[in-house]
């Protein structure tokens, strides 16, 4: 019997090699993982670095020589994404290092992403043509593990991973999705979970639009009404599951009258990519019921003092959840 340093579990020989083995021909380097209880973490980079330099020496002997020099080349695209000039190509899986000097359009010279995508906004008939559609699809996942970025809508299953570094996250608020117990403080969850700051899409998806307006509203941050087109079905591009096989295509859902060409989904999304750039705390608006949820799931005490009426203990318990942090990691792109 053979066992992995990270966890107690025992593979036979055979096993190892066939499991291993077929990890490093059809998956990815993050698959490669115990297949008794999928340990280690492959969210916690330290771990991991230290696992693959143990699991080396053990694949060194049990794999063909083929199967071992292609896991090292994994290993070594791997490594090569920690450095901060590795950049990932926006038009195919490619990566490349970057020197800094090359740009694909003059107008990105000098300029930030950001303040390039504002230029296209103001600047680019074509990219104006696409509306809110190209707005979120500027906007849309990029990996905080590799810095890959995927030109796709947040909304649908919230559980990301990545297709290159298999990091799997909440698209709406980059923070990690645990496959079991986290290390989280008071956090007993077995099974797959992630911690959901509120202002994170994964709540406020649950709002209607109205509701988001009215939060928008409340800050003085204007929105979009109006489409850019006359579609009349939403074009925002999505994953989706079609015959087994990952595709991105658009949304195709009919568009709603005042929500600015994009289906109902899709115009939510937009409203909470504005309350997240100008860092908007959706509190104020919570219902009382709303309110002592957010308290309990953030560990804010919701004890009642005596004779204290419904509405000094709603303001009381609304400061205190106001006092814990909104999303450090948050997408806040203007």
């Amino acid at each position: 019997m053979q066992s992995l340093t990270s966890c107690q579990c025992s593979v036979c020989h055979e096993c190892f090699s066939q499991h291993f083995t077929v990890a490093i021909r059809d998956k990815h380097i993050r698959d490669m993982v115990c297949p008794v209880c999928g340990e280690p973490d492959i969210n916690d980079p330290q771990q991991l670095d230290s696992y693959f330099s143990t699991l080396d020496i053990q694949l060194r002997d049990c794999l063909l020589h083929d199967v071992y020099e292609l896991f090292h080349k994994k290993l070594t695209e791997h490594t090569l994404m920690k450095d901060p000039k590795f950049l990932w190509c926006c038009h195919c899986t490619s990566g490349f290092i970057n020197d800094g000097d090359h740009w694909w359009e003059p107008q990105h010279q000098d300029v930030s992403c950001e303040q390039f995508q504002q230029w296209k906004r103001d600047n680019d008939p074509e990219y104006q043509k696409q509306g809110l559609a190209g707005y979120l699809r500027d906007n849309g996942i990029t990996c905080l593990q590799c810095g890959f970025q995927y030109a796709l809508t947040k909304g649908g299953c919230m559980h990301f991973t990545c297709s290159q570094c298999r990091y799997q996250f909440c698209s709406g608020c980059n923070n990690p999705y645990h496959k079991t117990a986290c290390k989280a403080p008071q956090c007993s969850y077995p099974g797959l979970h992630a911690h959901h700051p509120r202002d994170c899409l994964f709540y406020l998806r649950d709002w209607d639009a109205a509701r988001l307006q009215a939060l928008l509203q409340r800050n003085r941050v204007g929105y979009n009404t109006d489409p850019a087109s006359d579609a009349d079905a939403c074009g925002v591009m999505e994953q989706k599951d079609e015959g087994g096989q990952q595709v991105d295509s658009p949304c195709g859902v009919q568009t709603q009258p005042g929500q600015a060409g994009l289906c109902d989904k899709h115009y939510r999304e937009y409203l909470v990519s504005l309350i997240n750039t100008h860092s908007l705390d959706p509190a104020p608006l919570y219902q009382s019921q709303e309110l002592t949820r957010a308290c309990e799931r953030y560990q804010v005490d919701t004890q009642r003092a005596e004779a204290e009426d419904d509405n000094d203990y709603h303001a009381r318990l609304l400061k205190k959840l106001m006092e814990v942090p909104l999303g450090e990691k948050v997408p806040r792109k203007t």
